[in-house]
Formats: C-alpha cells, structure tokens, sequence
C-alpha cells in the first residue's frame, strides 16, 4: 500500500520523476489537519479509484465520524478531468463542533482503496483525520492582484510526458486555498472545469505523465476505452478562468477575466 500511495503522489504531477504509473488511489483537501467548524472538503479519485468518486452517498456511504458522532458528507459538485481523474466536492450535513477530531470514513471501498494519506512531518500513512480549531470562517481570500502565466513546461518521462502552464498564485487567506480553474477550448468552445491546489506557490494547468486535469488538443492519450475526439486535435489556443475558494468555502469576490494561452511545445530540462 505504501508503494502504492506513493506511486500515485509522483503521477498526479506533484512530483517529476521516472515510475511507472499507479493504479487507483484517493488524495484529499484540505491536506493540513486543521479545520473550520464550516470545512469543505475535496476528493480526488485518480484511474480506477474514479468509480468511487462517481459513487459517492449511493454505493459508498461518506461521512465524518468522532467517537460514535457521524456527520454525512454532501456531494455538492461533481468535476472529471481529462486525464484520469474525477473529483467531489463535498459539504457536511451538519455544522462541525469545535475542539473535536474527526476522520472520514467511505464506506464499502474496494480492497485496493484505503482511506489514509501520509504524513511529511511524521513520516507515515496515517487515517485521514481532522481537528476541528476555529469558528466559522466567512472572510474571502484576498487577492494582490491577477495571476499572469510564468511559464510553460514539457517533460517525457517512462509513462508518457508532462505538459503544465504554470501561472502565479495571487492569493492569500488563513487557511488552505484550492483553486476553480475553467479551461476553454477556444476552437471547439469546450470546457474543463476542475479544482486544483496550488503547488509550490503556483497553479498549474495541465497534466503529469499519469494523470491530469486537462489535456491539450494534440494529444492522442487512450482515456477509458476511447482516444481524444478529432475536434479536440490540431488547436493551440485556450483560455482559462480562475475562482479561489478557500477551505471553508468563501470564494474571492474580485473578478478576473480569462486569460489566453497556448500549450507547451520546447522540450523542458530539469532545474539543477
């Protein structure tokens, strides 16, 4: 299982490196383990742990448990990615208590799936567990300005290469920040909603060489049991939204106007 989990780490792009690609697996937002008494919560499902996502409060009952206190978890929003991965966003039935503990529980996972993340300070996989500090947050994330694209990047590792735009992060709050990011095909007019965290203090749209929320229009990567529709190849041009939302779900009130970009095309090298 450890494998496993950390296999899944390196294919969801945060980390560049050669491996080979992971089955299933789960990674959840907030990451910290300190929360508001009026937390959202995100999951991730990446390859065949995306049928869970899907399932979610039908076939895999979803809550928050402390002692022999259960709180259900509302599935408020459904995003699937282009490449691997669906999410939910979820909100609890009933308002957290301060100073209690928490761990989600899912209900009926596959063998293969369990509910446990690791922990960089401690070093180990632990369940996945919250403390409930701070009363309600409604102060919005604070915006310095609007986010500019910093750079582009192509990577070719052994499953298959890594393509980000990378834009600046703009925003600050208390507590942990996820961003909606809406990236529009400007040829065929689709769109691609997803929910990204900041990673290293930048957002990135894009997809690691496993998974990703958004794929370019030229690339011919296999998805399920299919290959990428012809009105999604031979285009360049893009543009993208973005919403920063914090973990208590107050959402910035400035408004941004979609920014243009292209996809990576030069072949980046490691940074030393």
């Amino acid at each position: 299982m450890k494998k496993l989990l950390t296999l899944l780490i390196l294919c969801l792009g945060t980390v560049n490196v050669y491996a080979d690609c992971a089955g299933e697996g789960l990674s959840f937002f907030p990451s910290g383990e300190i929360i508001n008494k009026n937390s959202i919560f995100v999951i991730d499902g990446y390859a065949e742990s995306q049928s869970i996502i899907l399932e979610l409060n039908k076939k895999h009952k979803i809550y928050l448990k402390s002692g022999n206190k259960e709180i259900k978890l509302i599935v408020t929003e459904i995003c699937i990615g282009q490449f691997n991965l669906t999410q939910a966003l979820l909100k609890p039935e009933s308002e957290l208590e301060l100073g209690l503990e928490y761990t989600m529980v899912i209900d009926n996972l596959p063998e293969y799936d369990s509910l446990i993340r690791y922990n960089r300070l401690k070093q180990k996989f632990e369940p996945v567990s919250y403390k409930v500090v701070d009363a309600l947050d409604t102060i919005n994330p604070k915006l310095l300005e609007e986010p500019k694209e910093i750079e582009k990047t192509l990577i070719h590792f052994g499953c298959g290469p890594s393509k980000y735009v990378v834009f600046s992060n703009p925003a600050e709050d208390m507590s942990e920040i996820i961003i909606k990011t809406t990236v529009k095909n400007l040829k065929t007019g689709k769109k691609t909603k997803y929910y990204v965290e900041p990673f290293d203090g930048k957002i990135r749209v894009g997809h690691g060489m496993c998974s990703g929320a958004f794929l370019f229009s030229d690339e011919k990567i296999i998805v399920g049991q299919g290959v990428l529709p012809e009105d999604m190849l031979n285009n360049d041009n893009y543009e993208v939204e973005f919403s920063f939302m914090d973990s208590s779900g107050n959402l910035t009130s400035m408004e941004i106007p979609p920014i243009k970009f292209t996809k990576p095309t030069k072949e980046t090298r490691f940074k030393k």
